[in-house]
């Protein structure tokens, strides 16, 4: 036997340290993902309950099937859990907001709000949603009428959702304001005319590291953003349609439908401008939350780094911007 040969360690000695060496690397990476994890959300990430809770809301089991034409699905009732951090429940209407009666009280002012994500809204307590802080500054305001905001934002909505929940939904609660929301919903994919339920995932269990590797340019990516937008103003035909026939359920039903861009990236100014046009070629009424972050960062307006939806202090500039909107256009009276 050689020399070499007797130096040789063990083949079972060489396993045992690829073993240490592999269990390292897995400590190291854990490490790592919790660090990341308390980076983006502070004491939130020791919470298991709340971090399976930060995902896509179509893993959560929190959509149902709708039986009614064009809404395709809805929120269930009766949930009480949390979503991206926050509480999330629902009312026996399966809406995301407290109980109201399908019947609207006595000496009241109600005001249906439609729209996608950024109106549930996302990651953001609803007593911190801009239509909240409207409801609750009005009321103050206005001691001899009672306000009532009505959220009928569901997560993912586009256009033909809202327009359909606004028909079937909405004006069964007698609307004297309906708020139509465009909030990031994109009006130029195809409908959707099928709900098809996702499995449900514990979003516990995803790497947090990689999605914010993978999204470190999420408010800095020009070709993107430009992307967006280009596909938002090849959309603006198909937008006029539906502003065209929200014209006709205001004028028949005699009730005030303002479009709302529900925004907080100055850069998307330009195309809310052309939105404008549209709506006043329509005889709508229109308000624009983008002016109002002219002097803002959008990284200081979201939810967390690695999710663009808008926090509770932009939620705040929301609704100063709709209230002086709303007031200016005198559609806040009976």
């Amino acid at each position: 036997m050689t020399r070499a040969q007797d130096n040789k360690p063990p083949s079972g000695s060489r396993i045992k340290d690829l073993i240490v060496v592999f269990i390292l690397i897995i400590i190291f990476a854990l490490l790592m993902e919790q660090t990341i994890r308390f980076y983006l959300f502070g004491v939130d990430s020791l919470s298991y309950g709340k971090m399976k809770s930060v995902g896509s809301m179509g893993y959560t089991g929190y959509l149902q099937k709708s039986e009614l034409p064009g809404v395709v699905y809805e929120f269930r009732p009766g949930i009480d859990s949390y979503f991206k951090l926050t509480d999330f429940r629902t009312n026996s209407q399966g809406l995301r907001d407290k109980e109201y009666s399908v019947e609207k009280p006595e000496n009241t002012f109600r005001v249906a709000v439609i729209g996608g994500s950024f109106t549930v809204p996302a990651g953001v307590e609803i007593d911190e949603a801009f239509h909240s802080i409207l409801e609750d500054k009005l009321n103050k305001e206005n001691r001899d009428l009672n306000y009532e905001f009505i959220n009928f934002g569901v997560s993912g909505y586009r256009i033909n959702n809202k327009v359909a929940t606004l028909k079937y939904k909405a004006l069964k609660y007698s609307p004297d304001l309906i708020l139509f929301v465009l909030d990031g919903s994109q009006f130029t994919q195809e409908e959707e005319k099928e709900f098809k339920a996702k499995s449900v995932k514990n979003q516990f269990f995803q790497s947090f590291t990689y999605k914010l590797i993978s999204k470190n340019k999420l408010f800095g990516n020009d070709d993107e953003d430009r992307e967006y937008l280009d596909e938002q103003m090849a959309g603006l035909d198909k937008l006029d349609q539906t502003l065209n026939e929200l014209s006709l359920i205001s004028k028949k039903r005699n009730i005030p439908i303002c479009i709302v861009v529900l925004d907080h990236d100055f850069s998307h100014l330009g195309l809310s401008e052309e939105i404008k046009k549209l709506v006043l070629k329509n005889n709508l009424y229109y308000s624009n939350t983008i002016p109002a972050f002219k002097d803002t960062d959008l990284n200081e307006m979201t939810i967390y780094q690695i999710d663009i939806h808008p926090n509770s202090r932009a939620n705040r500039i929301f609704a100063d911007a709709i209230y002086n909107d709303l007031t200016n256009q005198s559609l806040l009276k009976k």
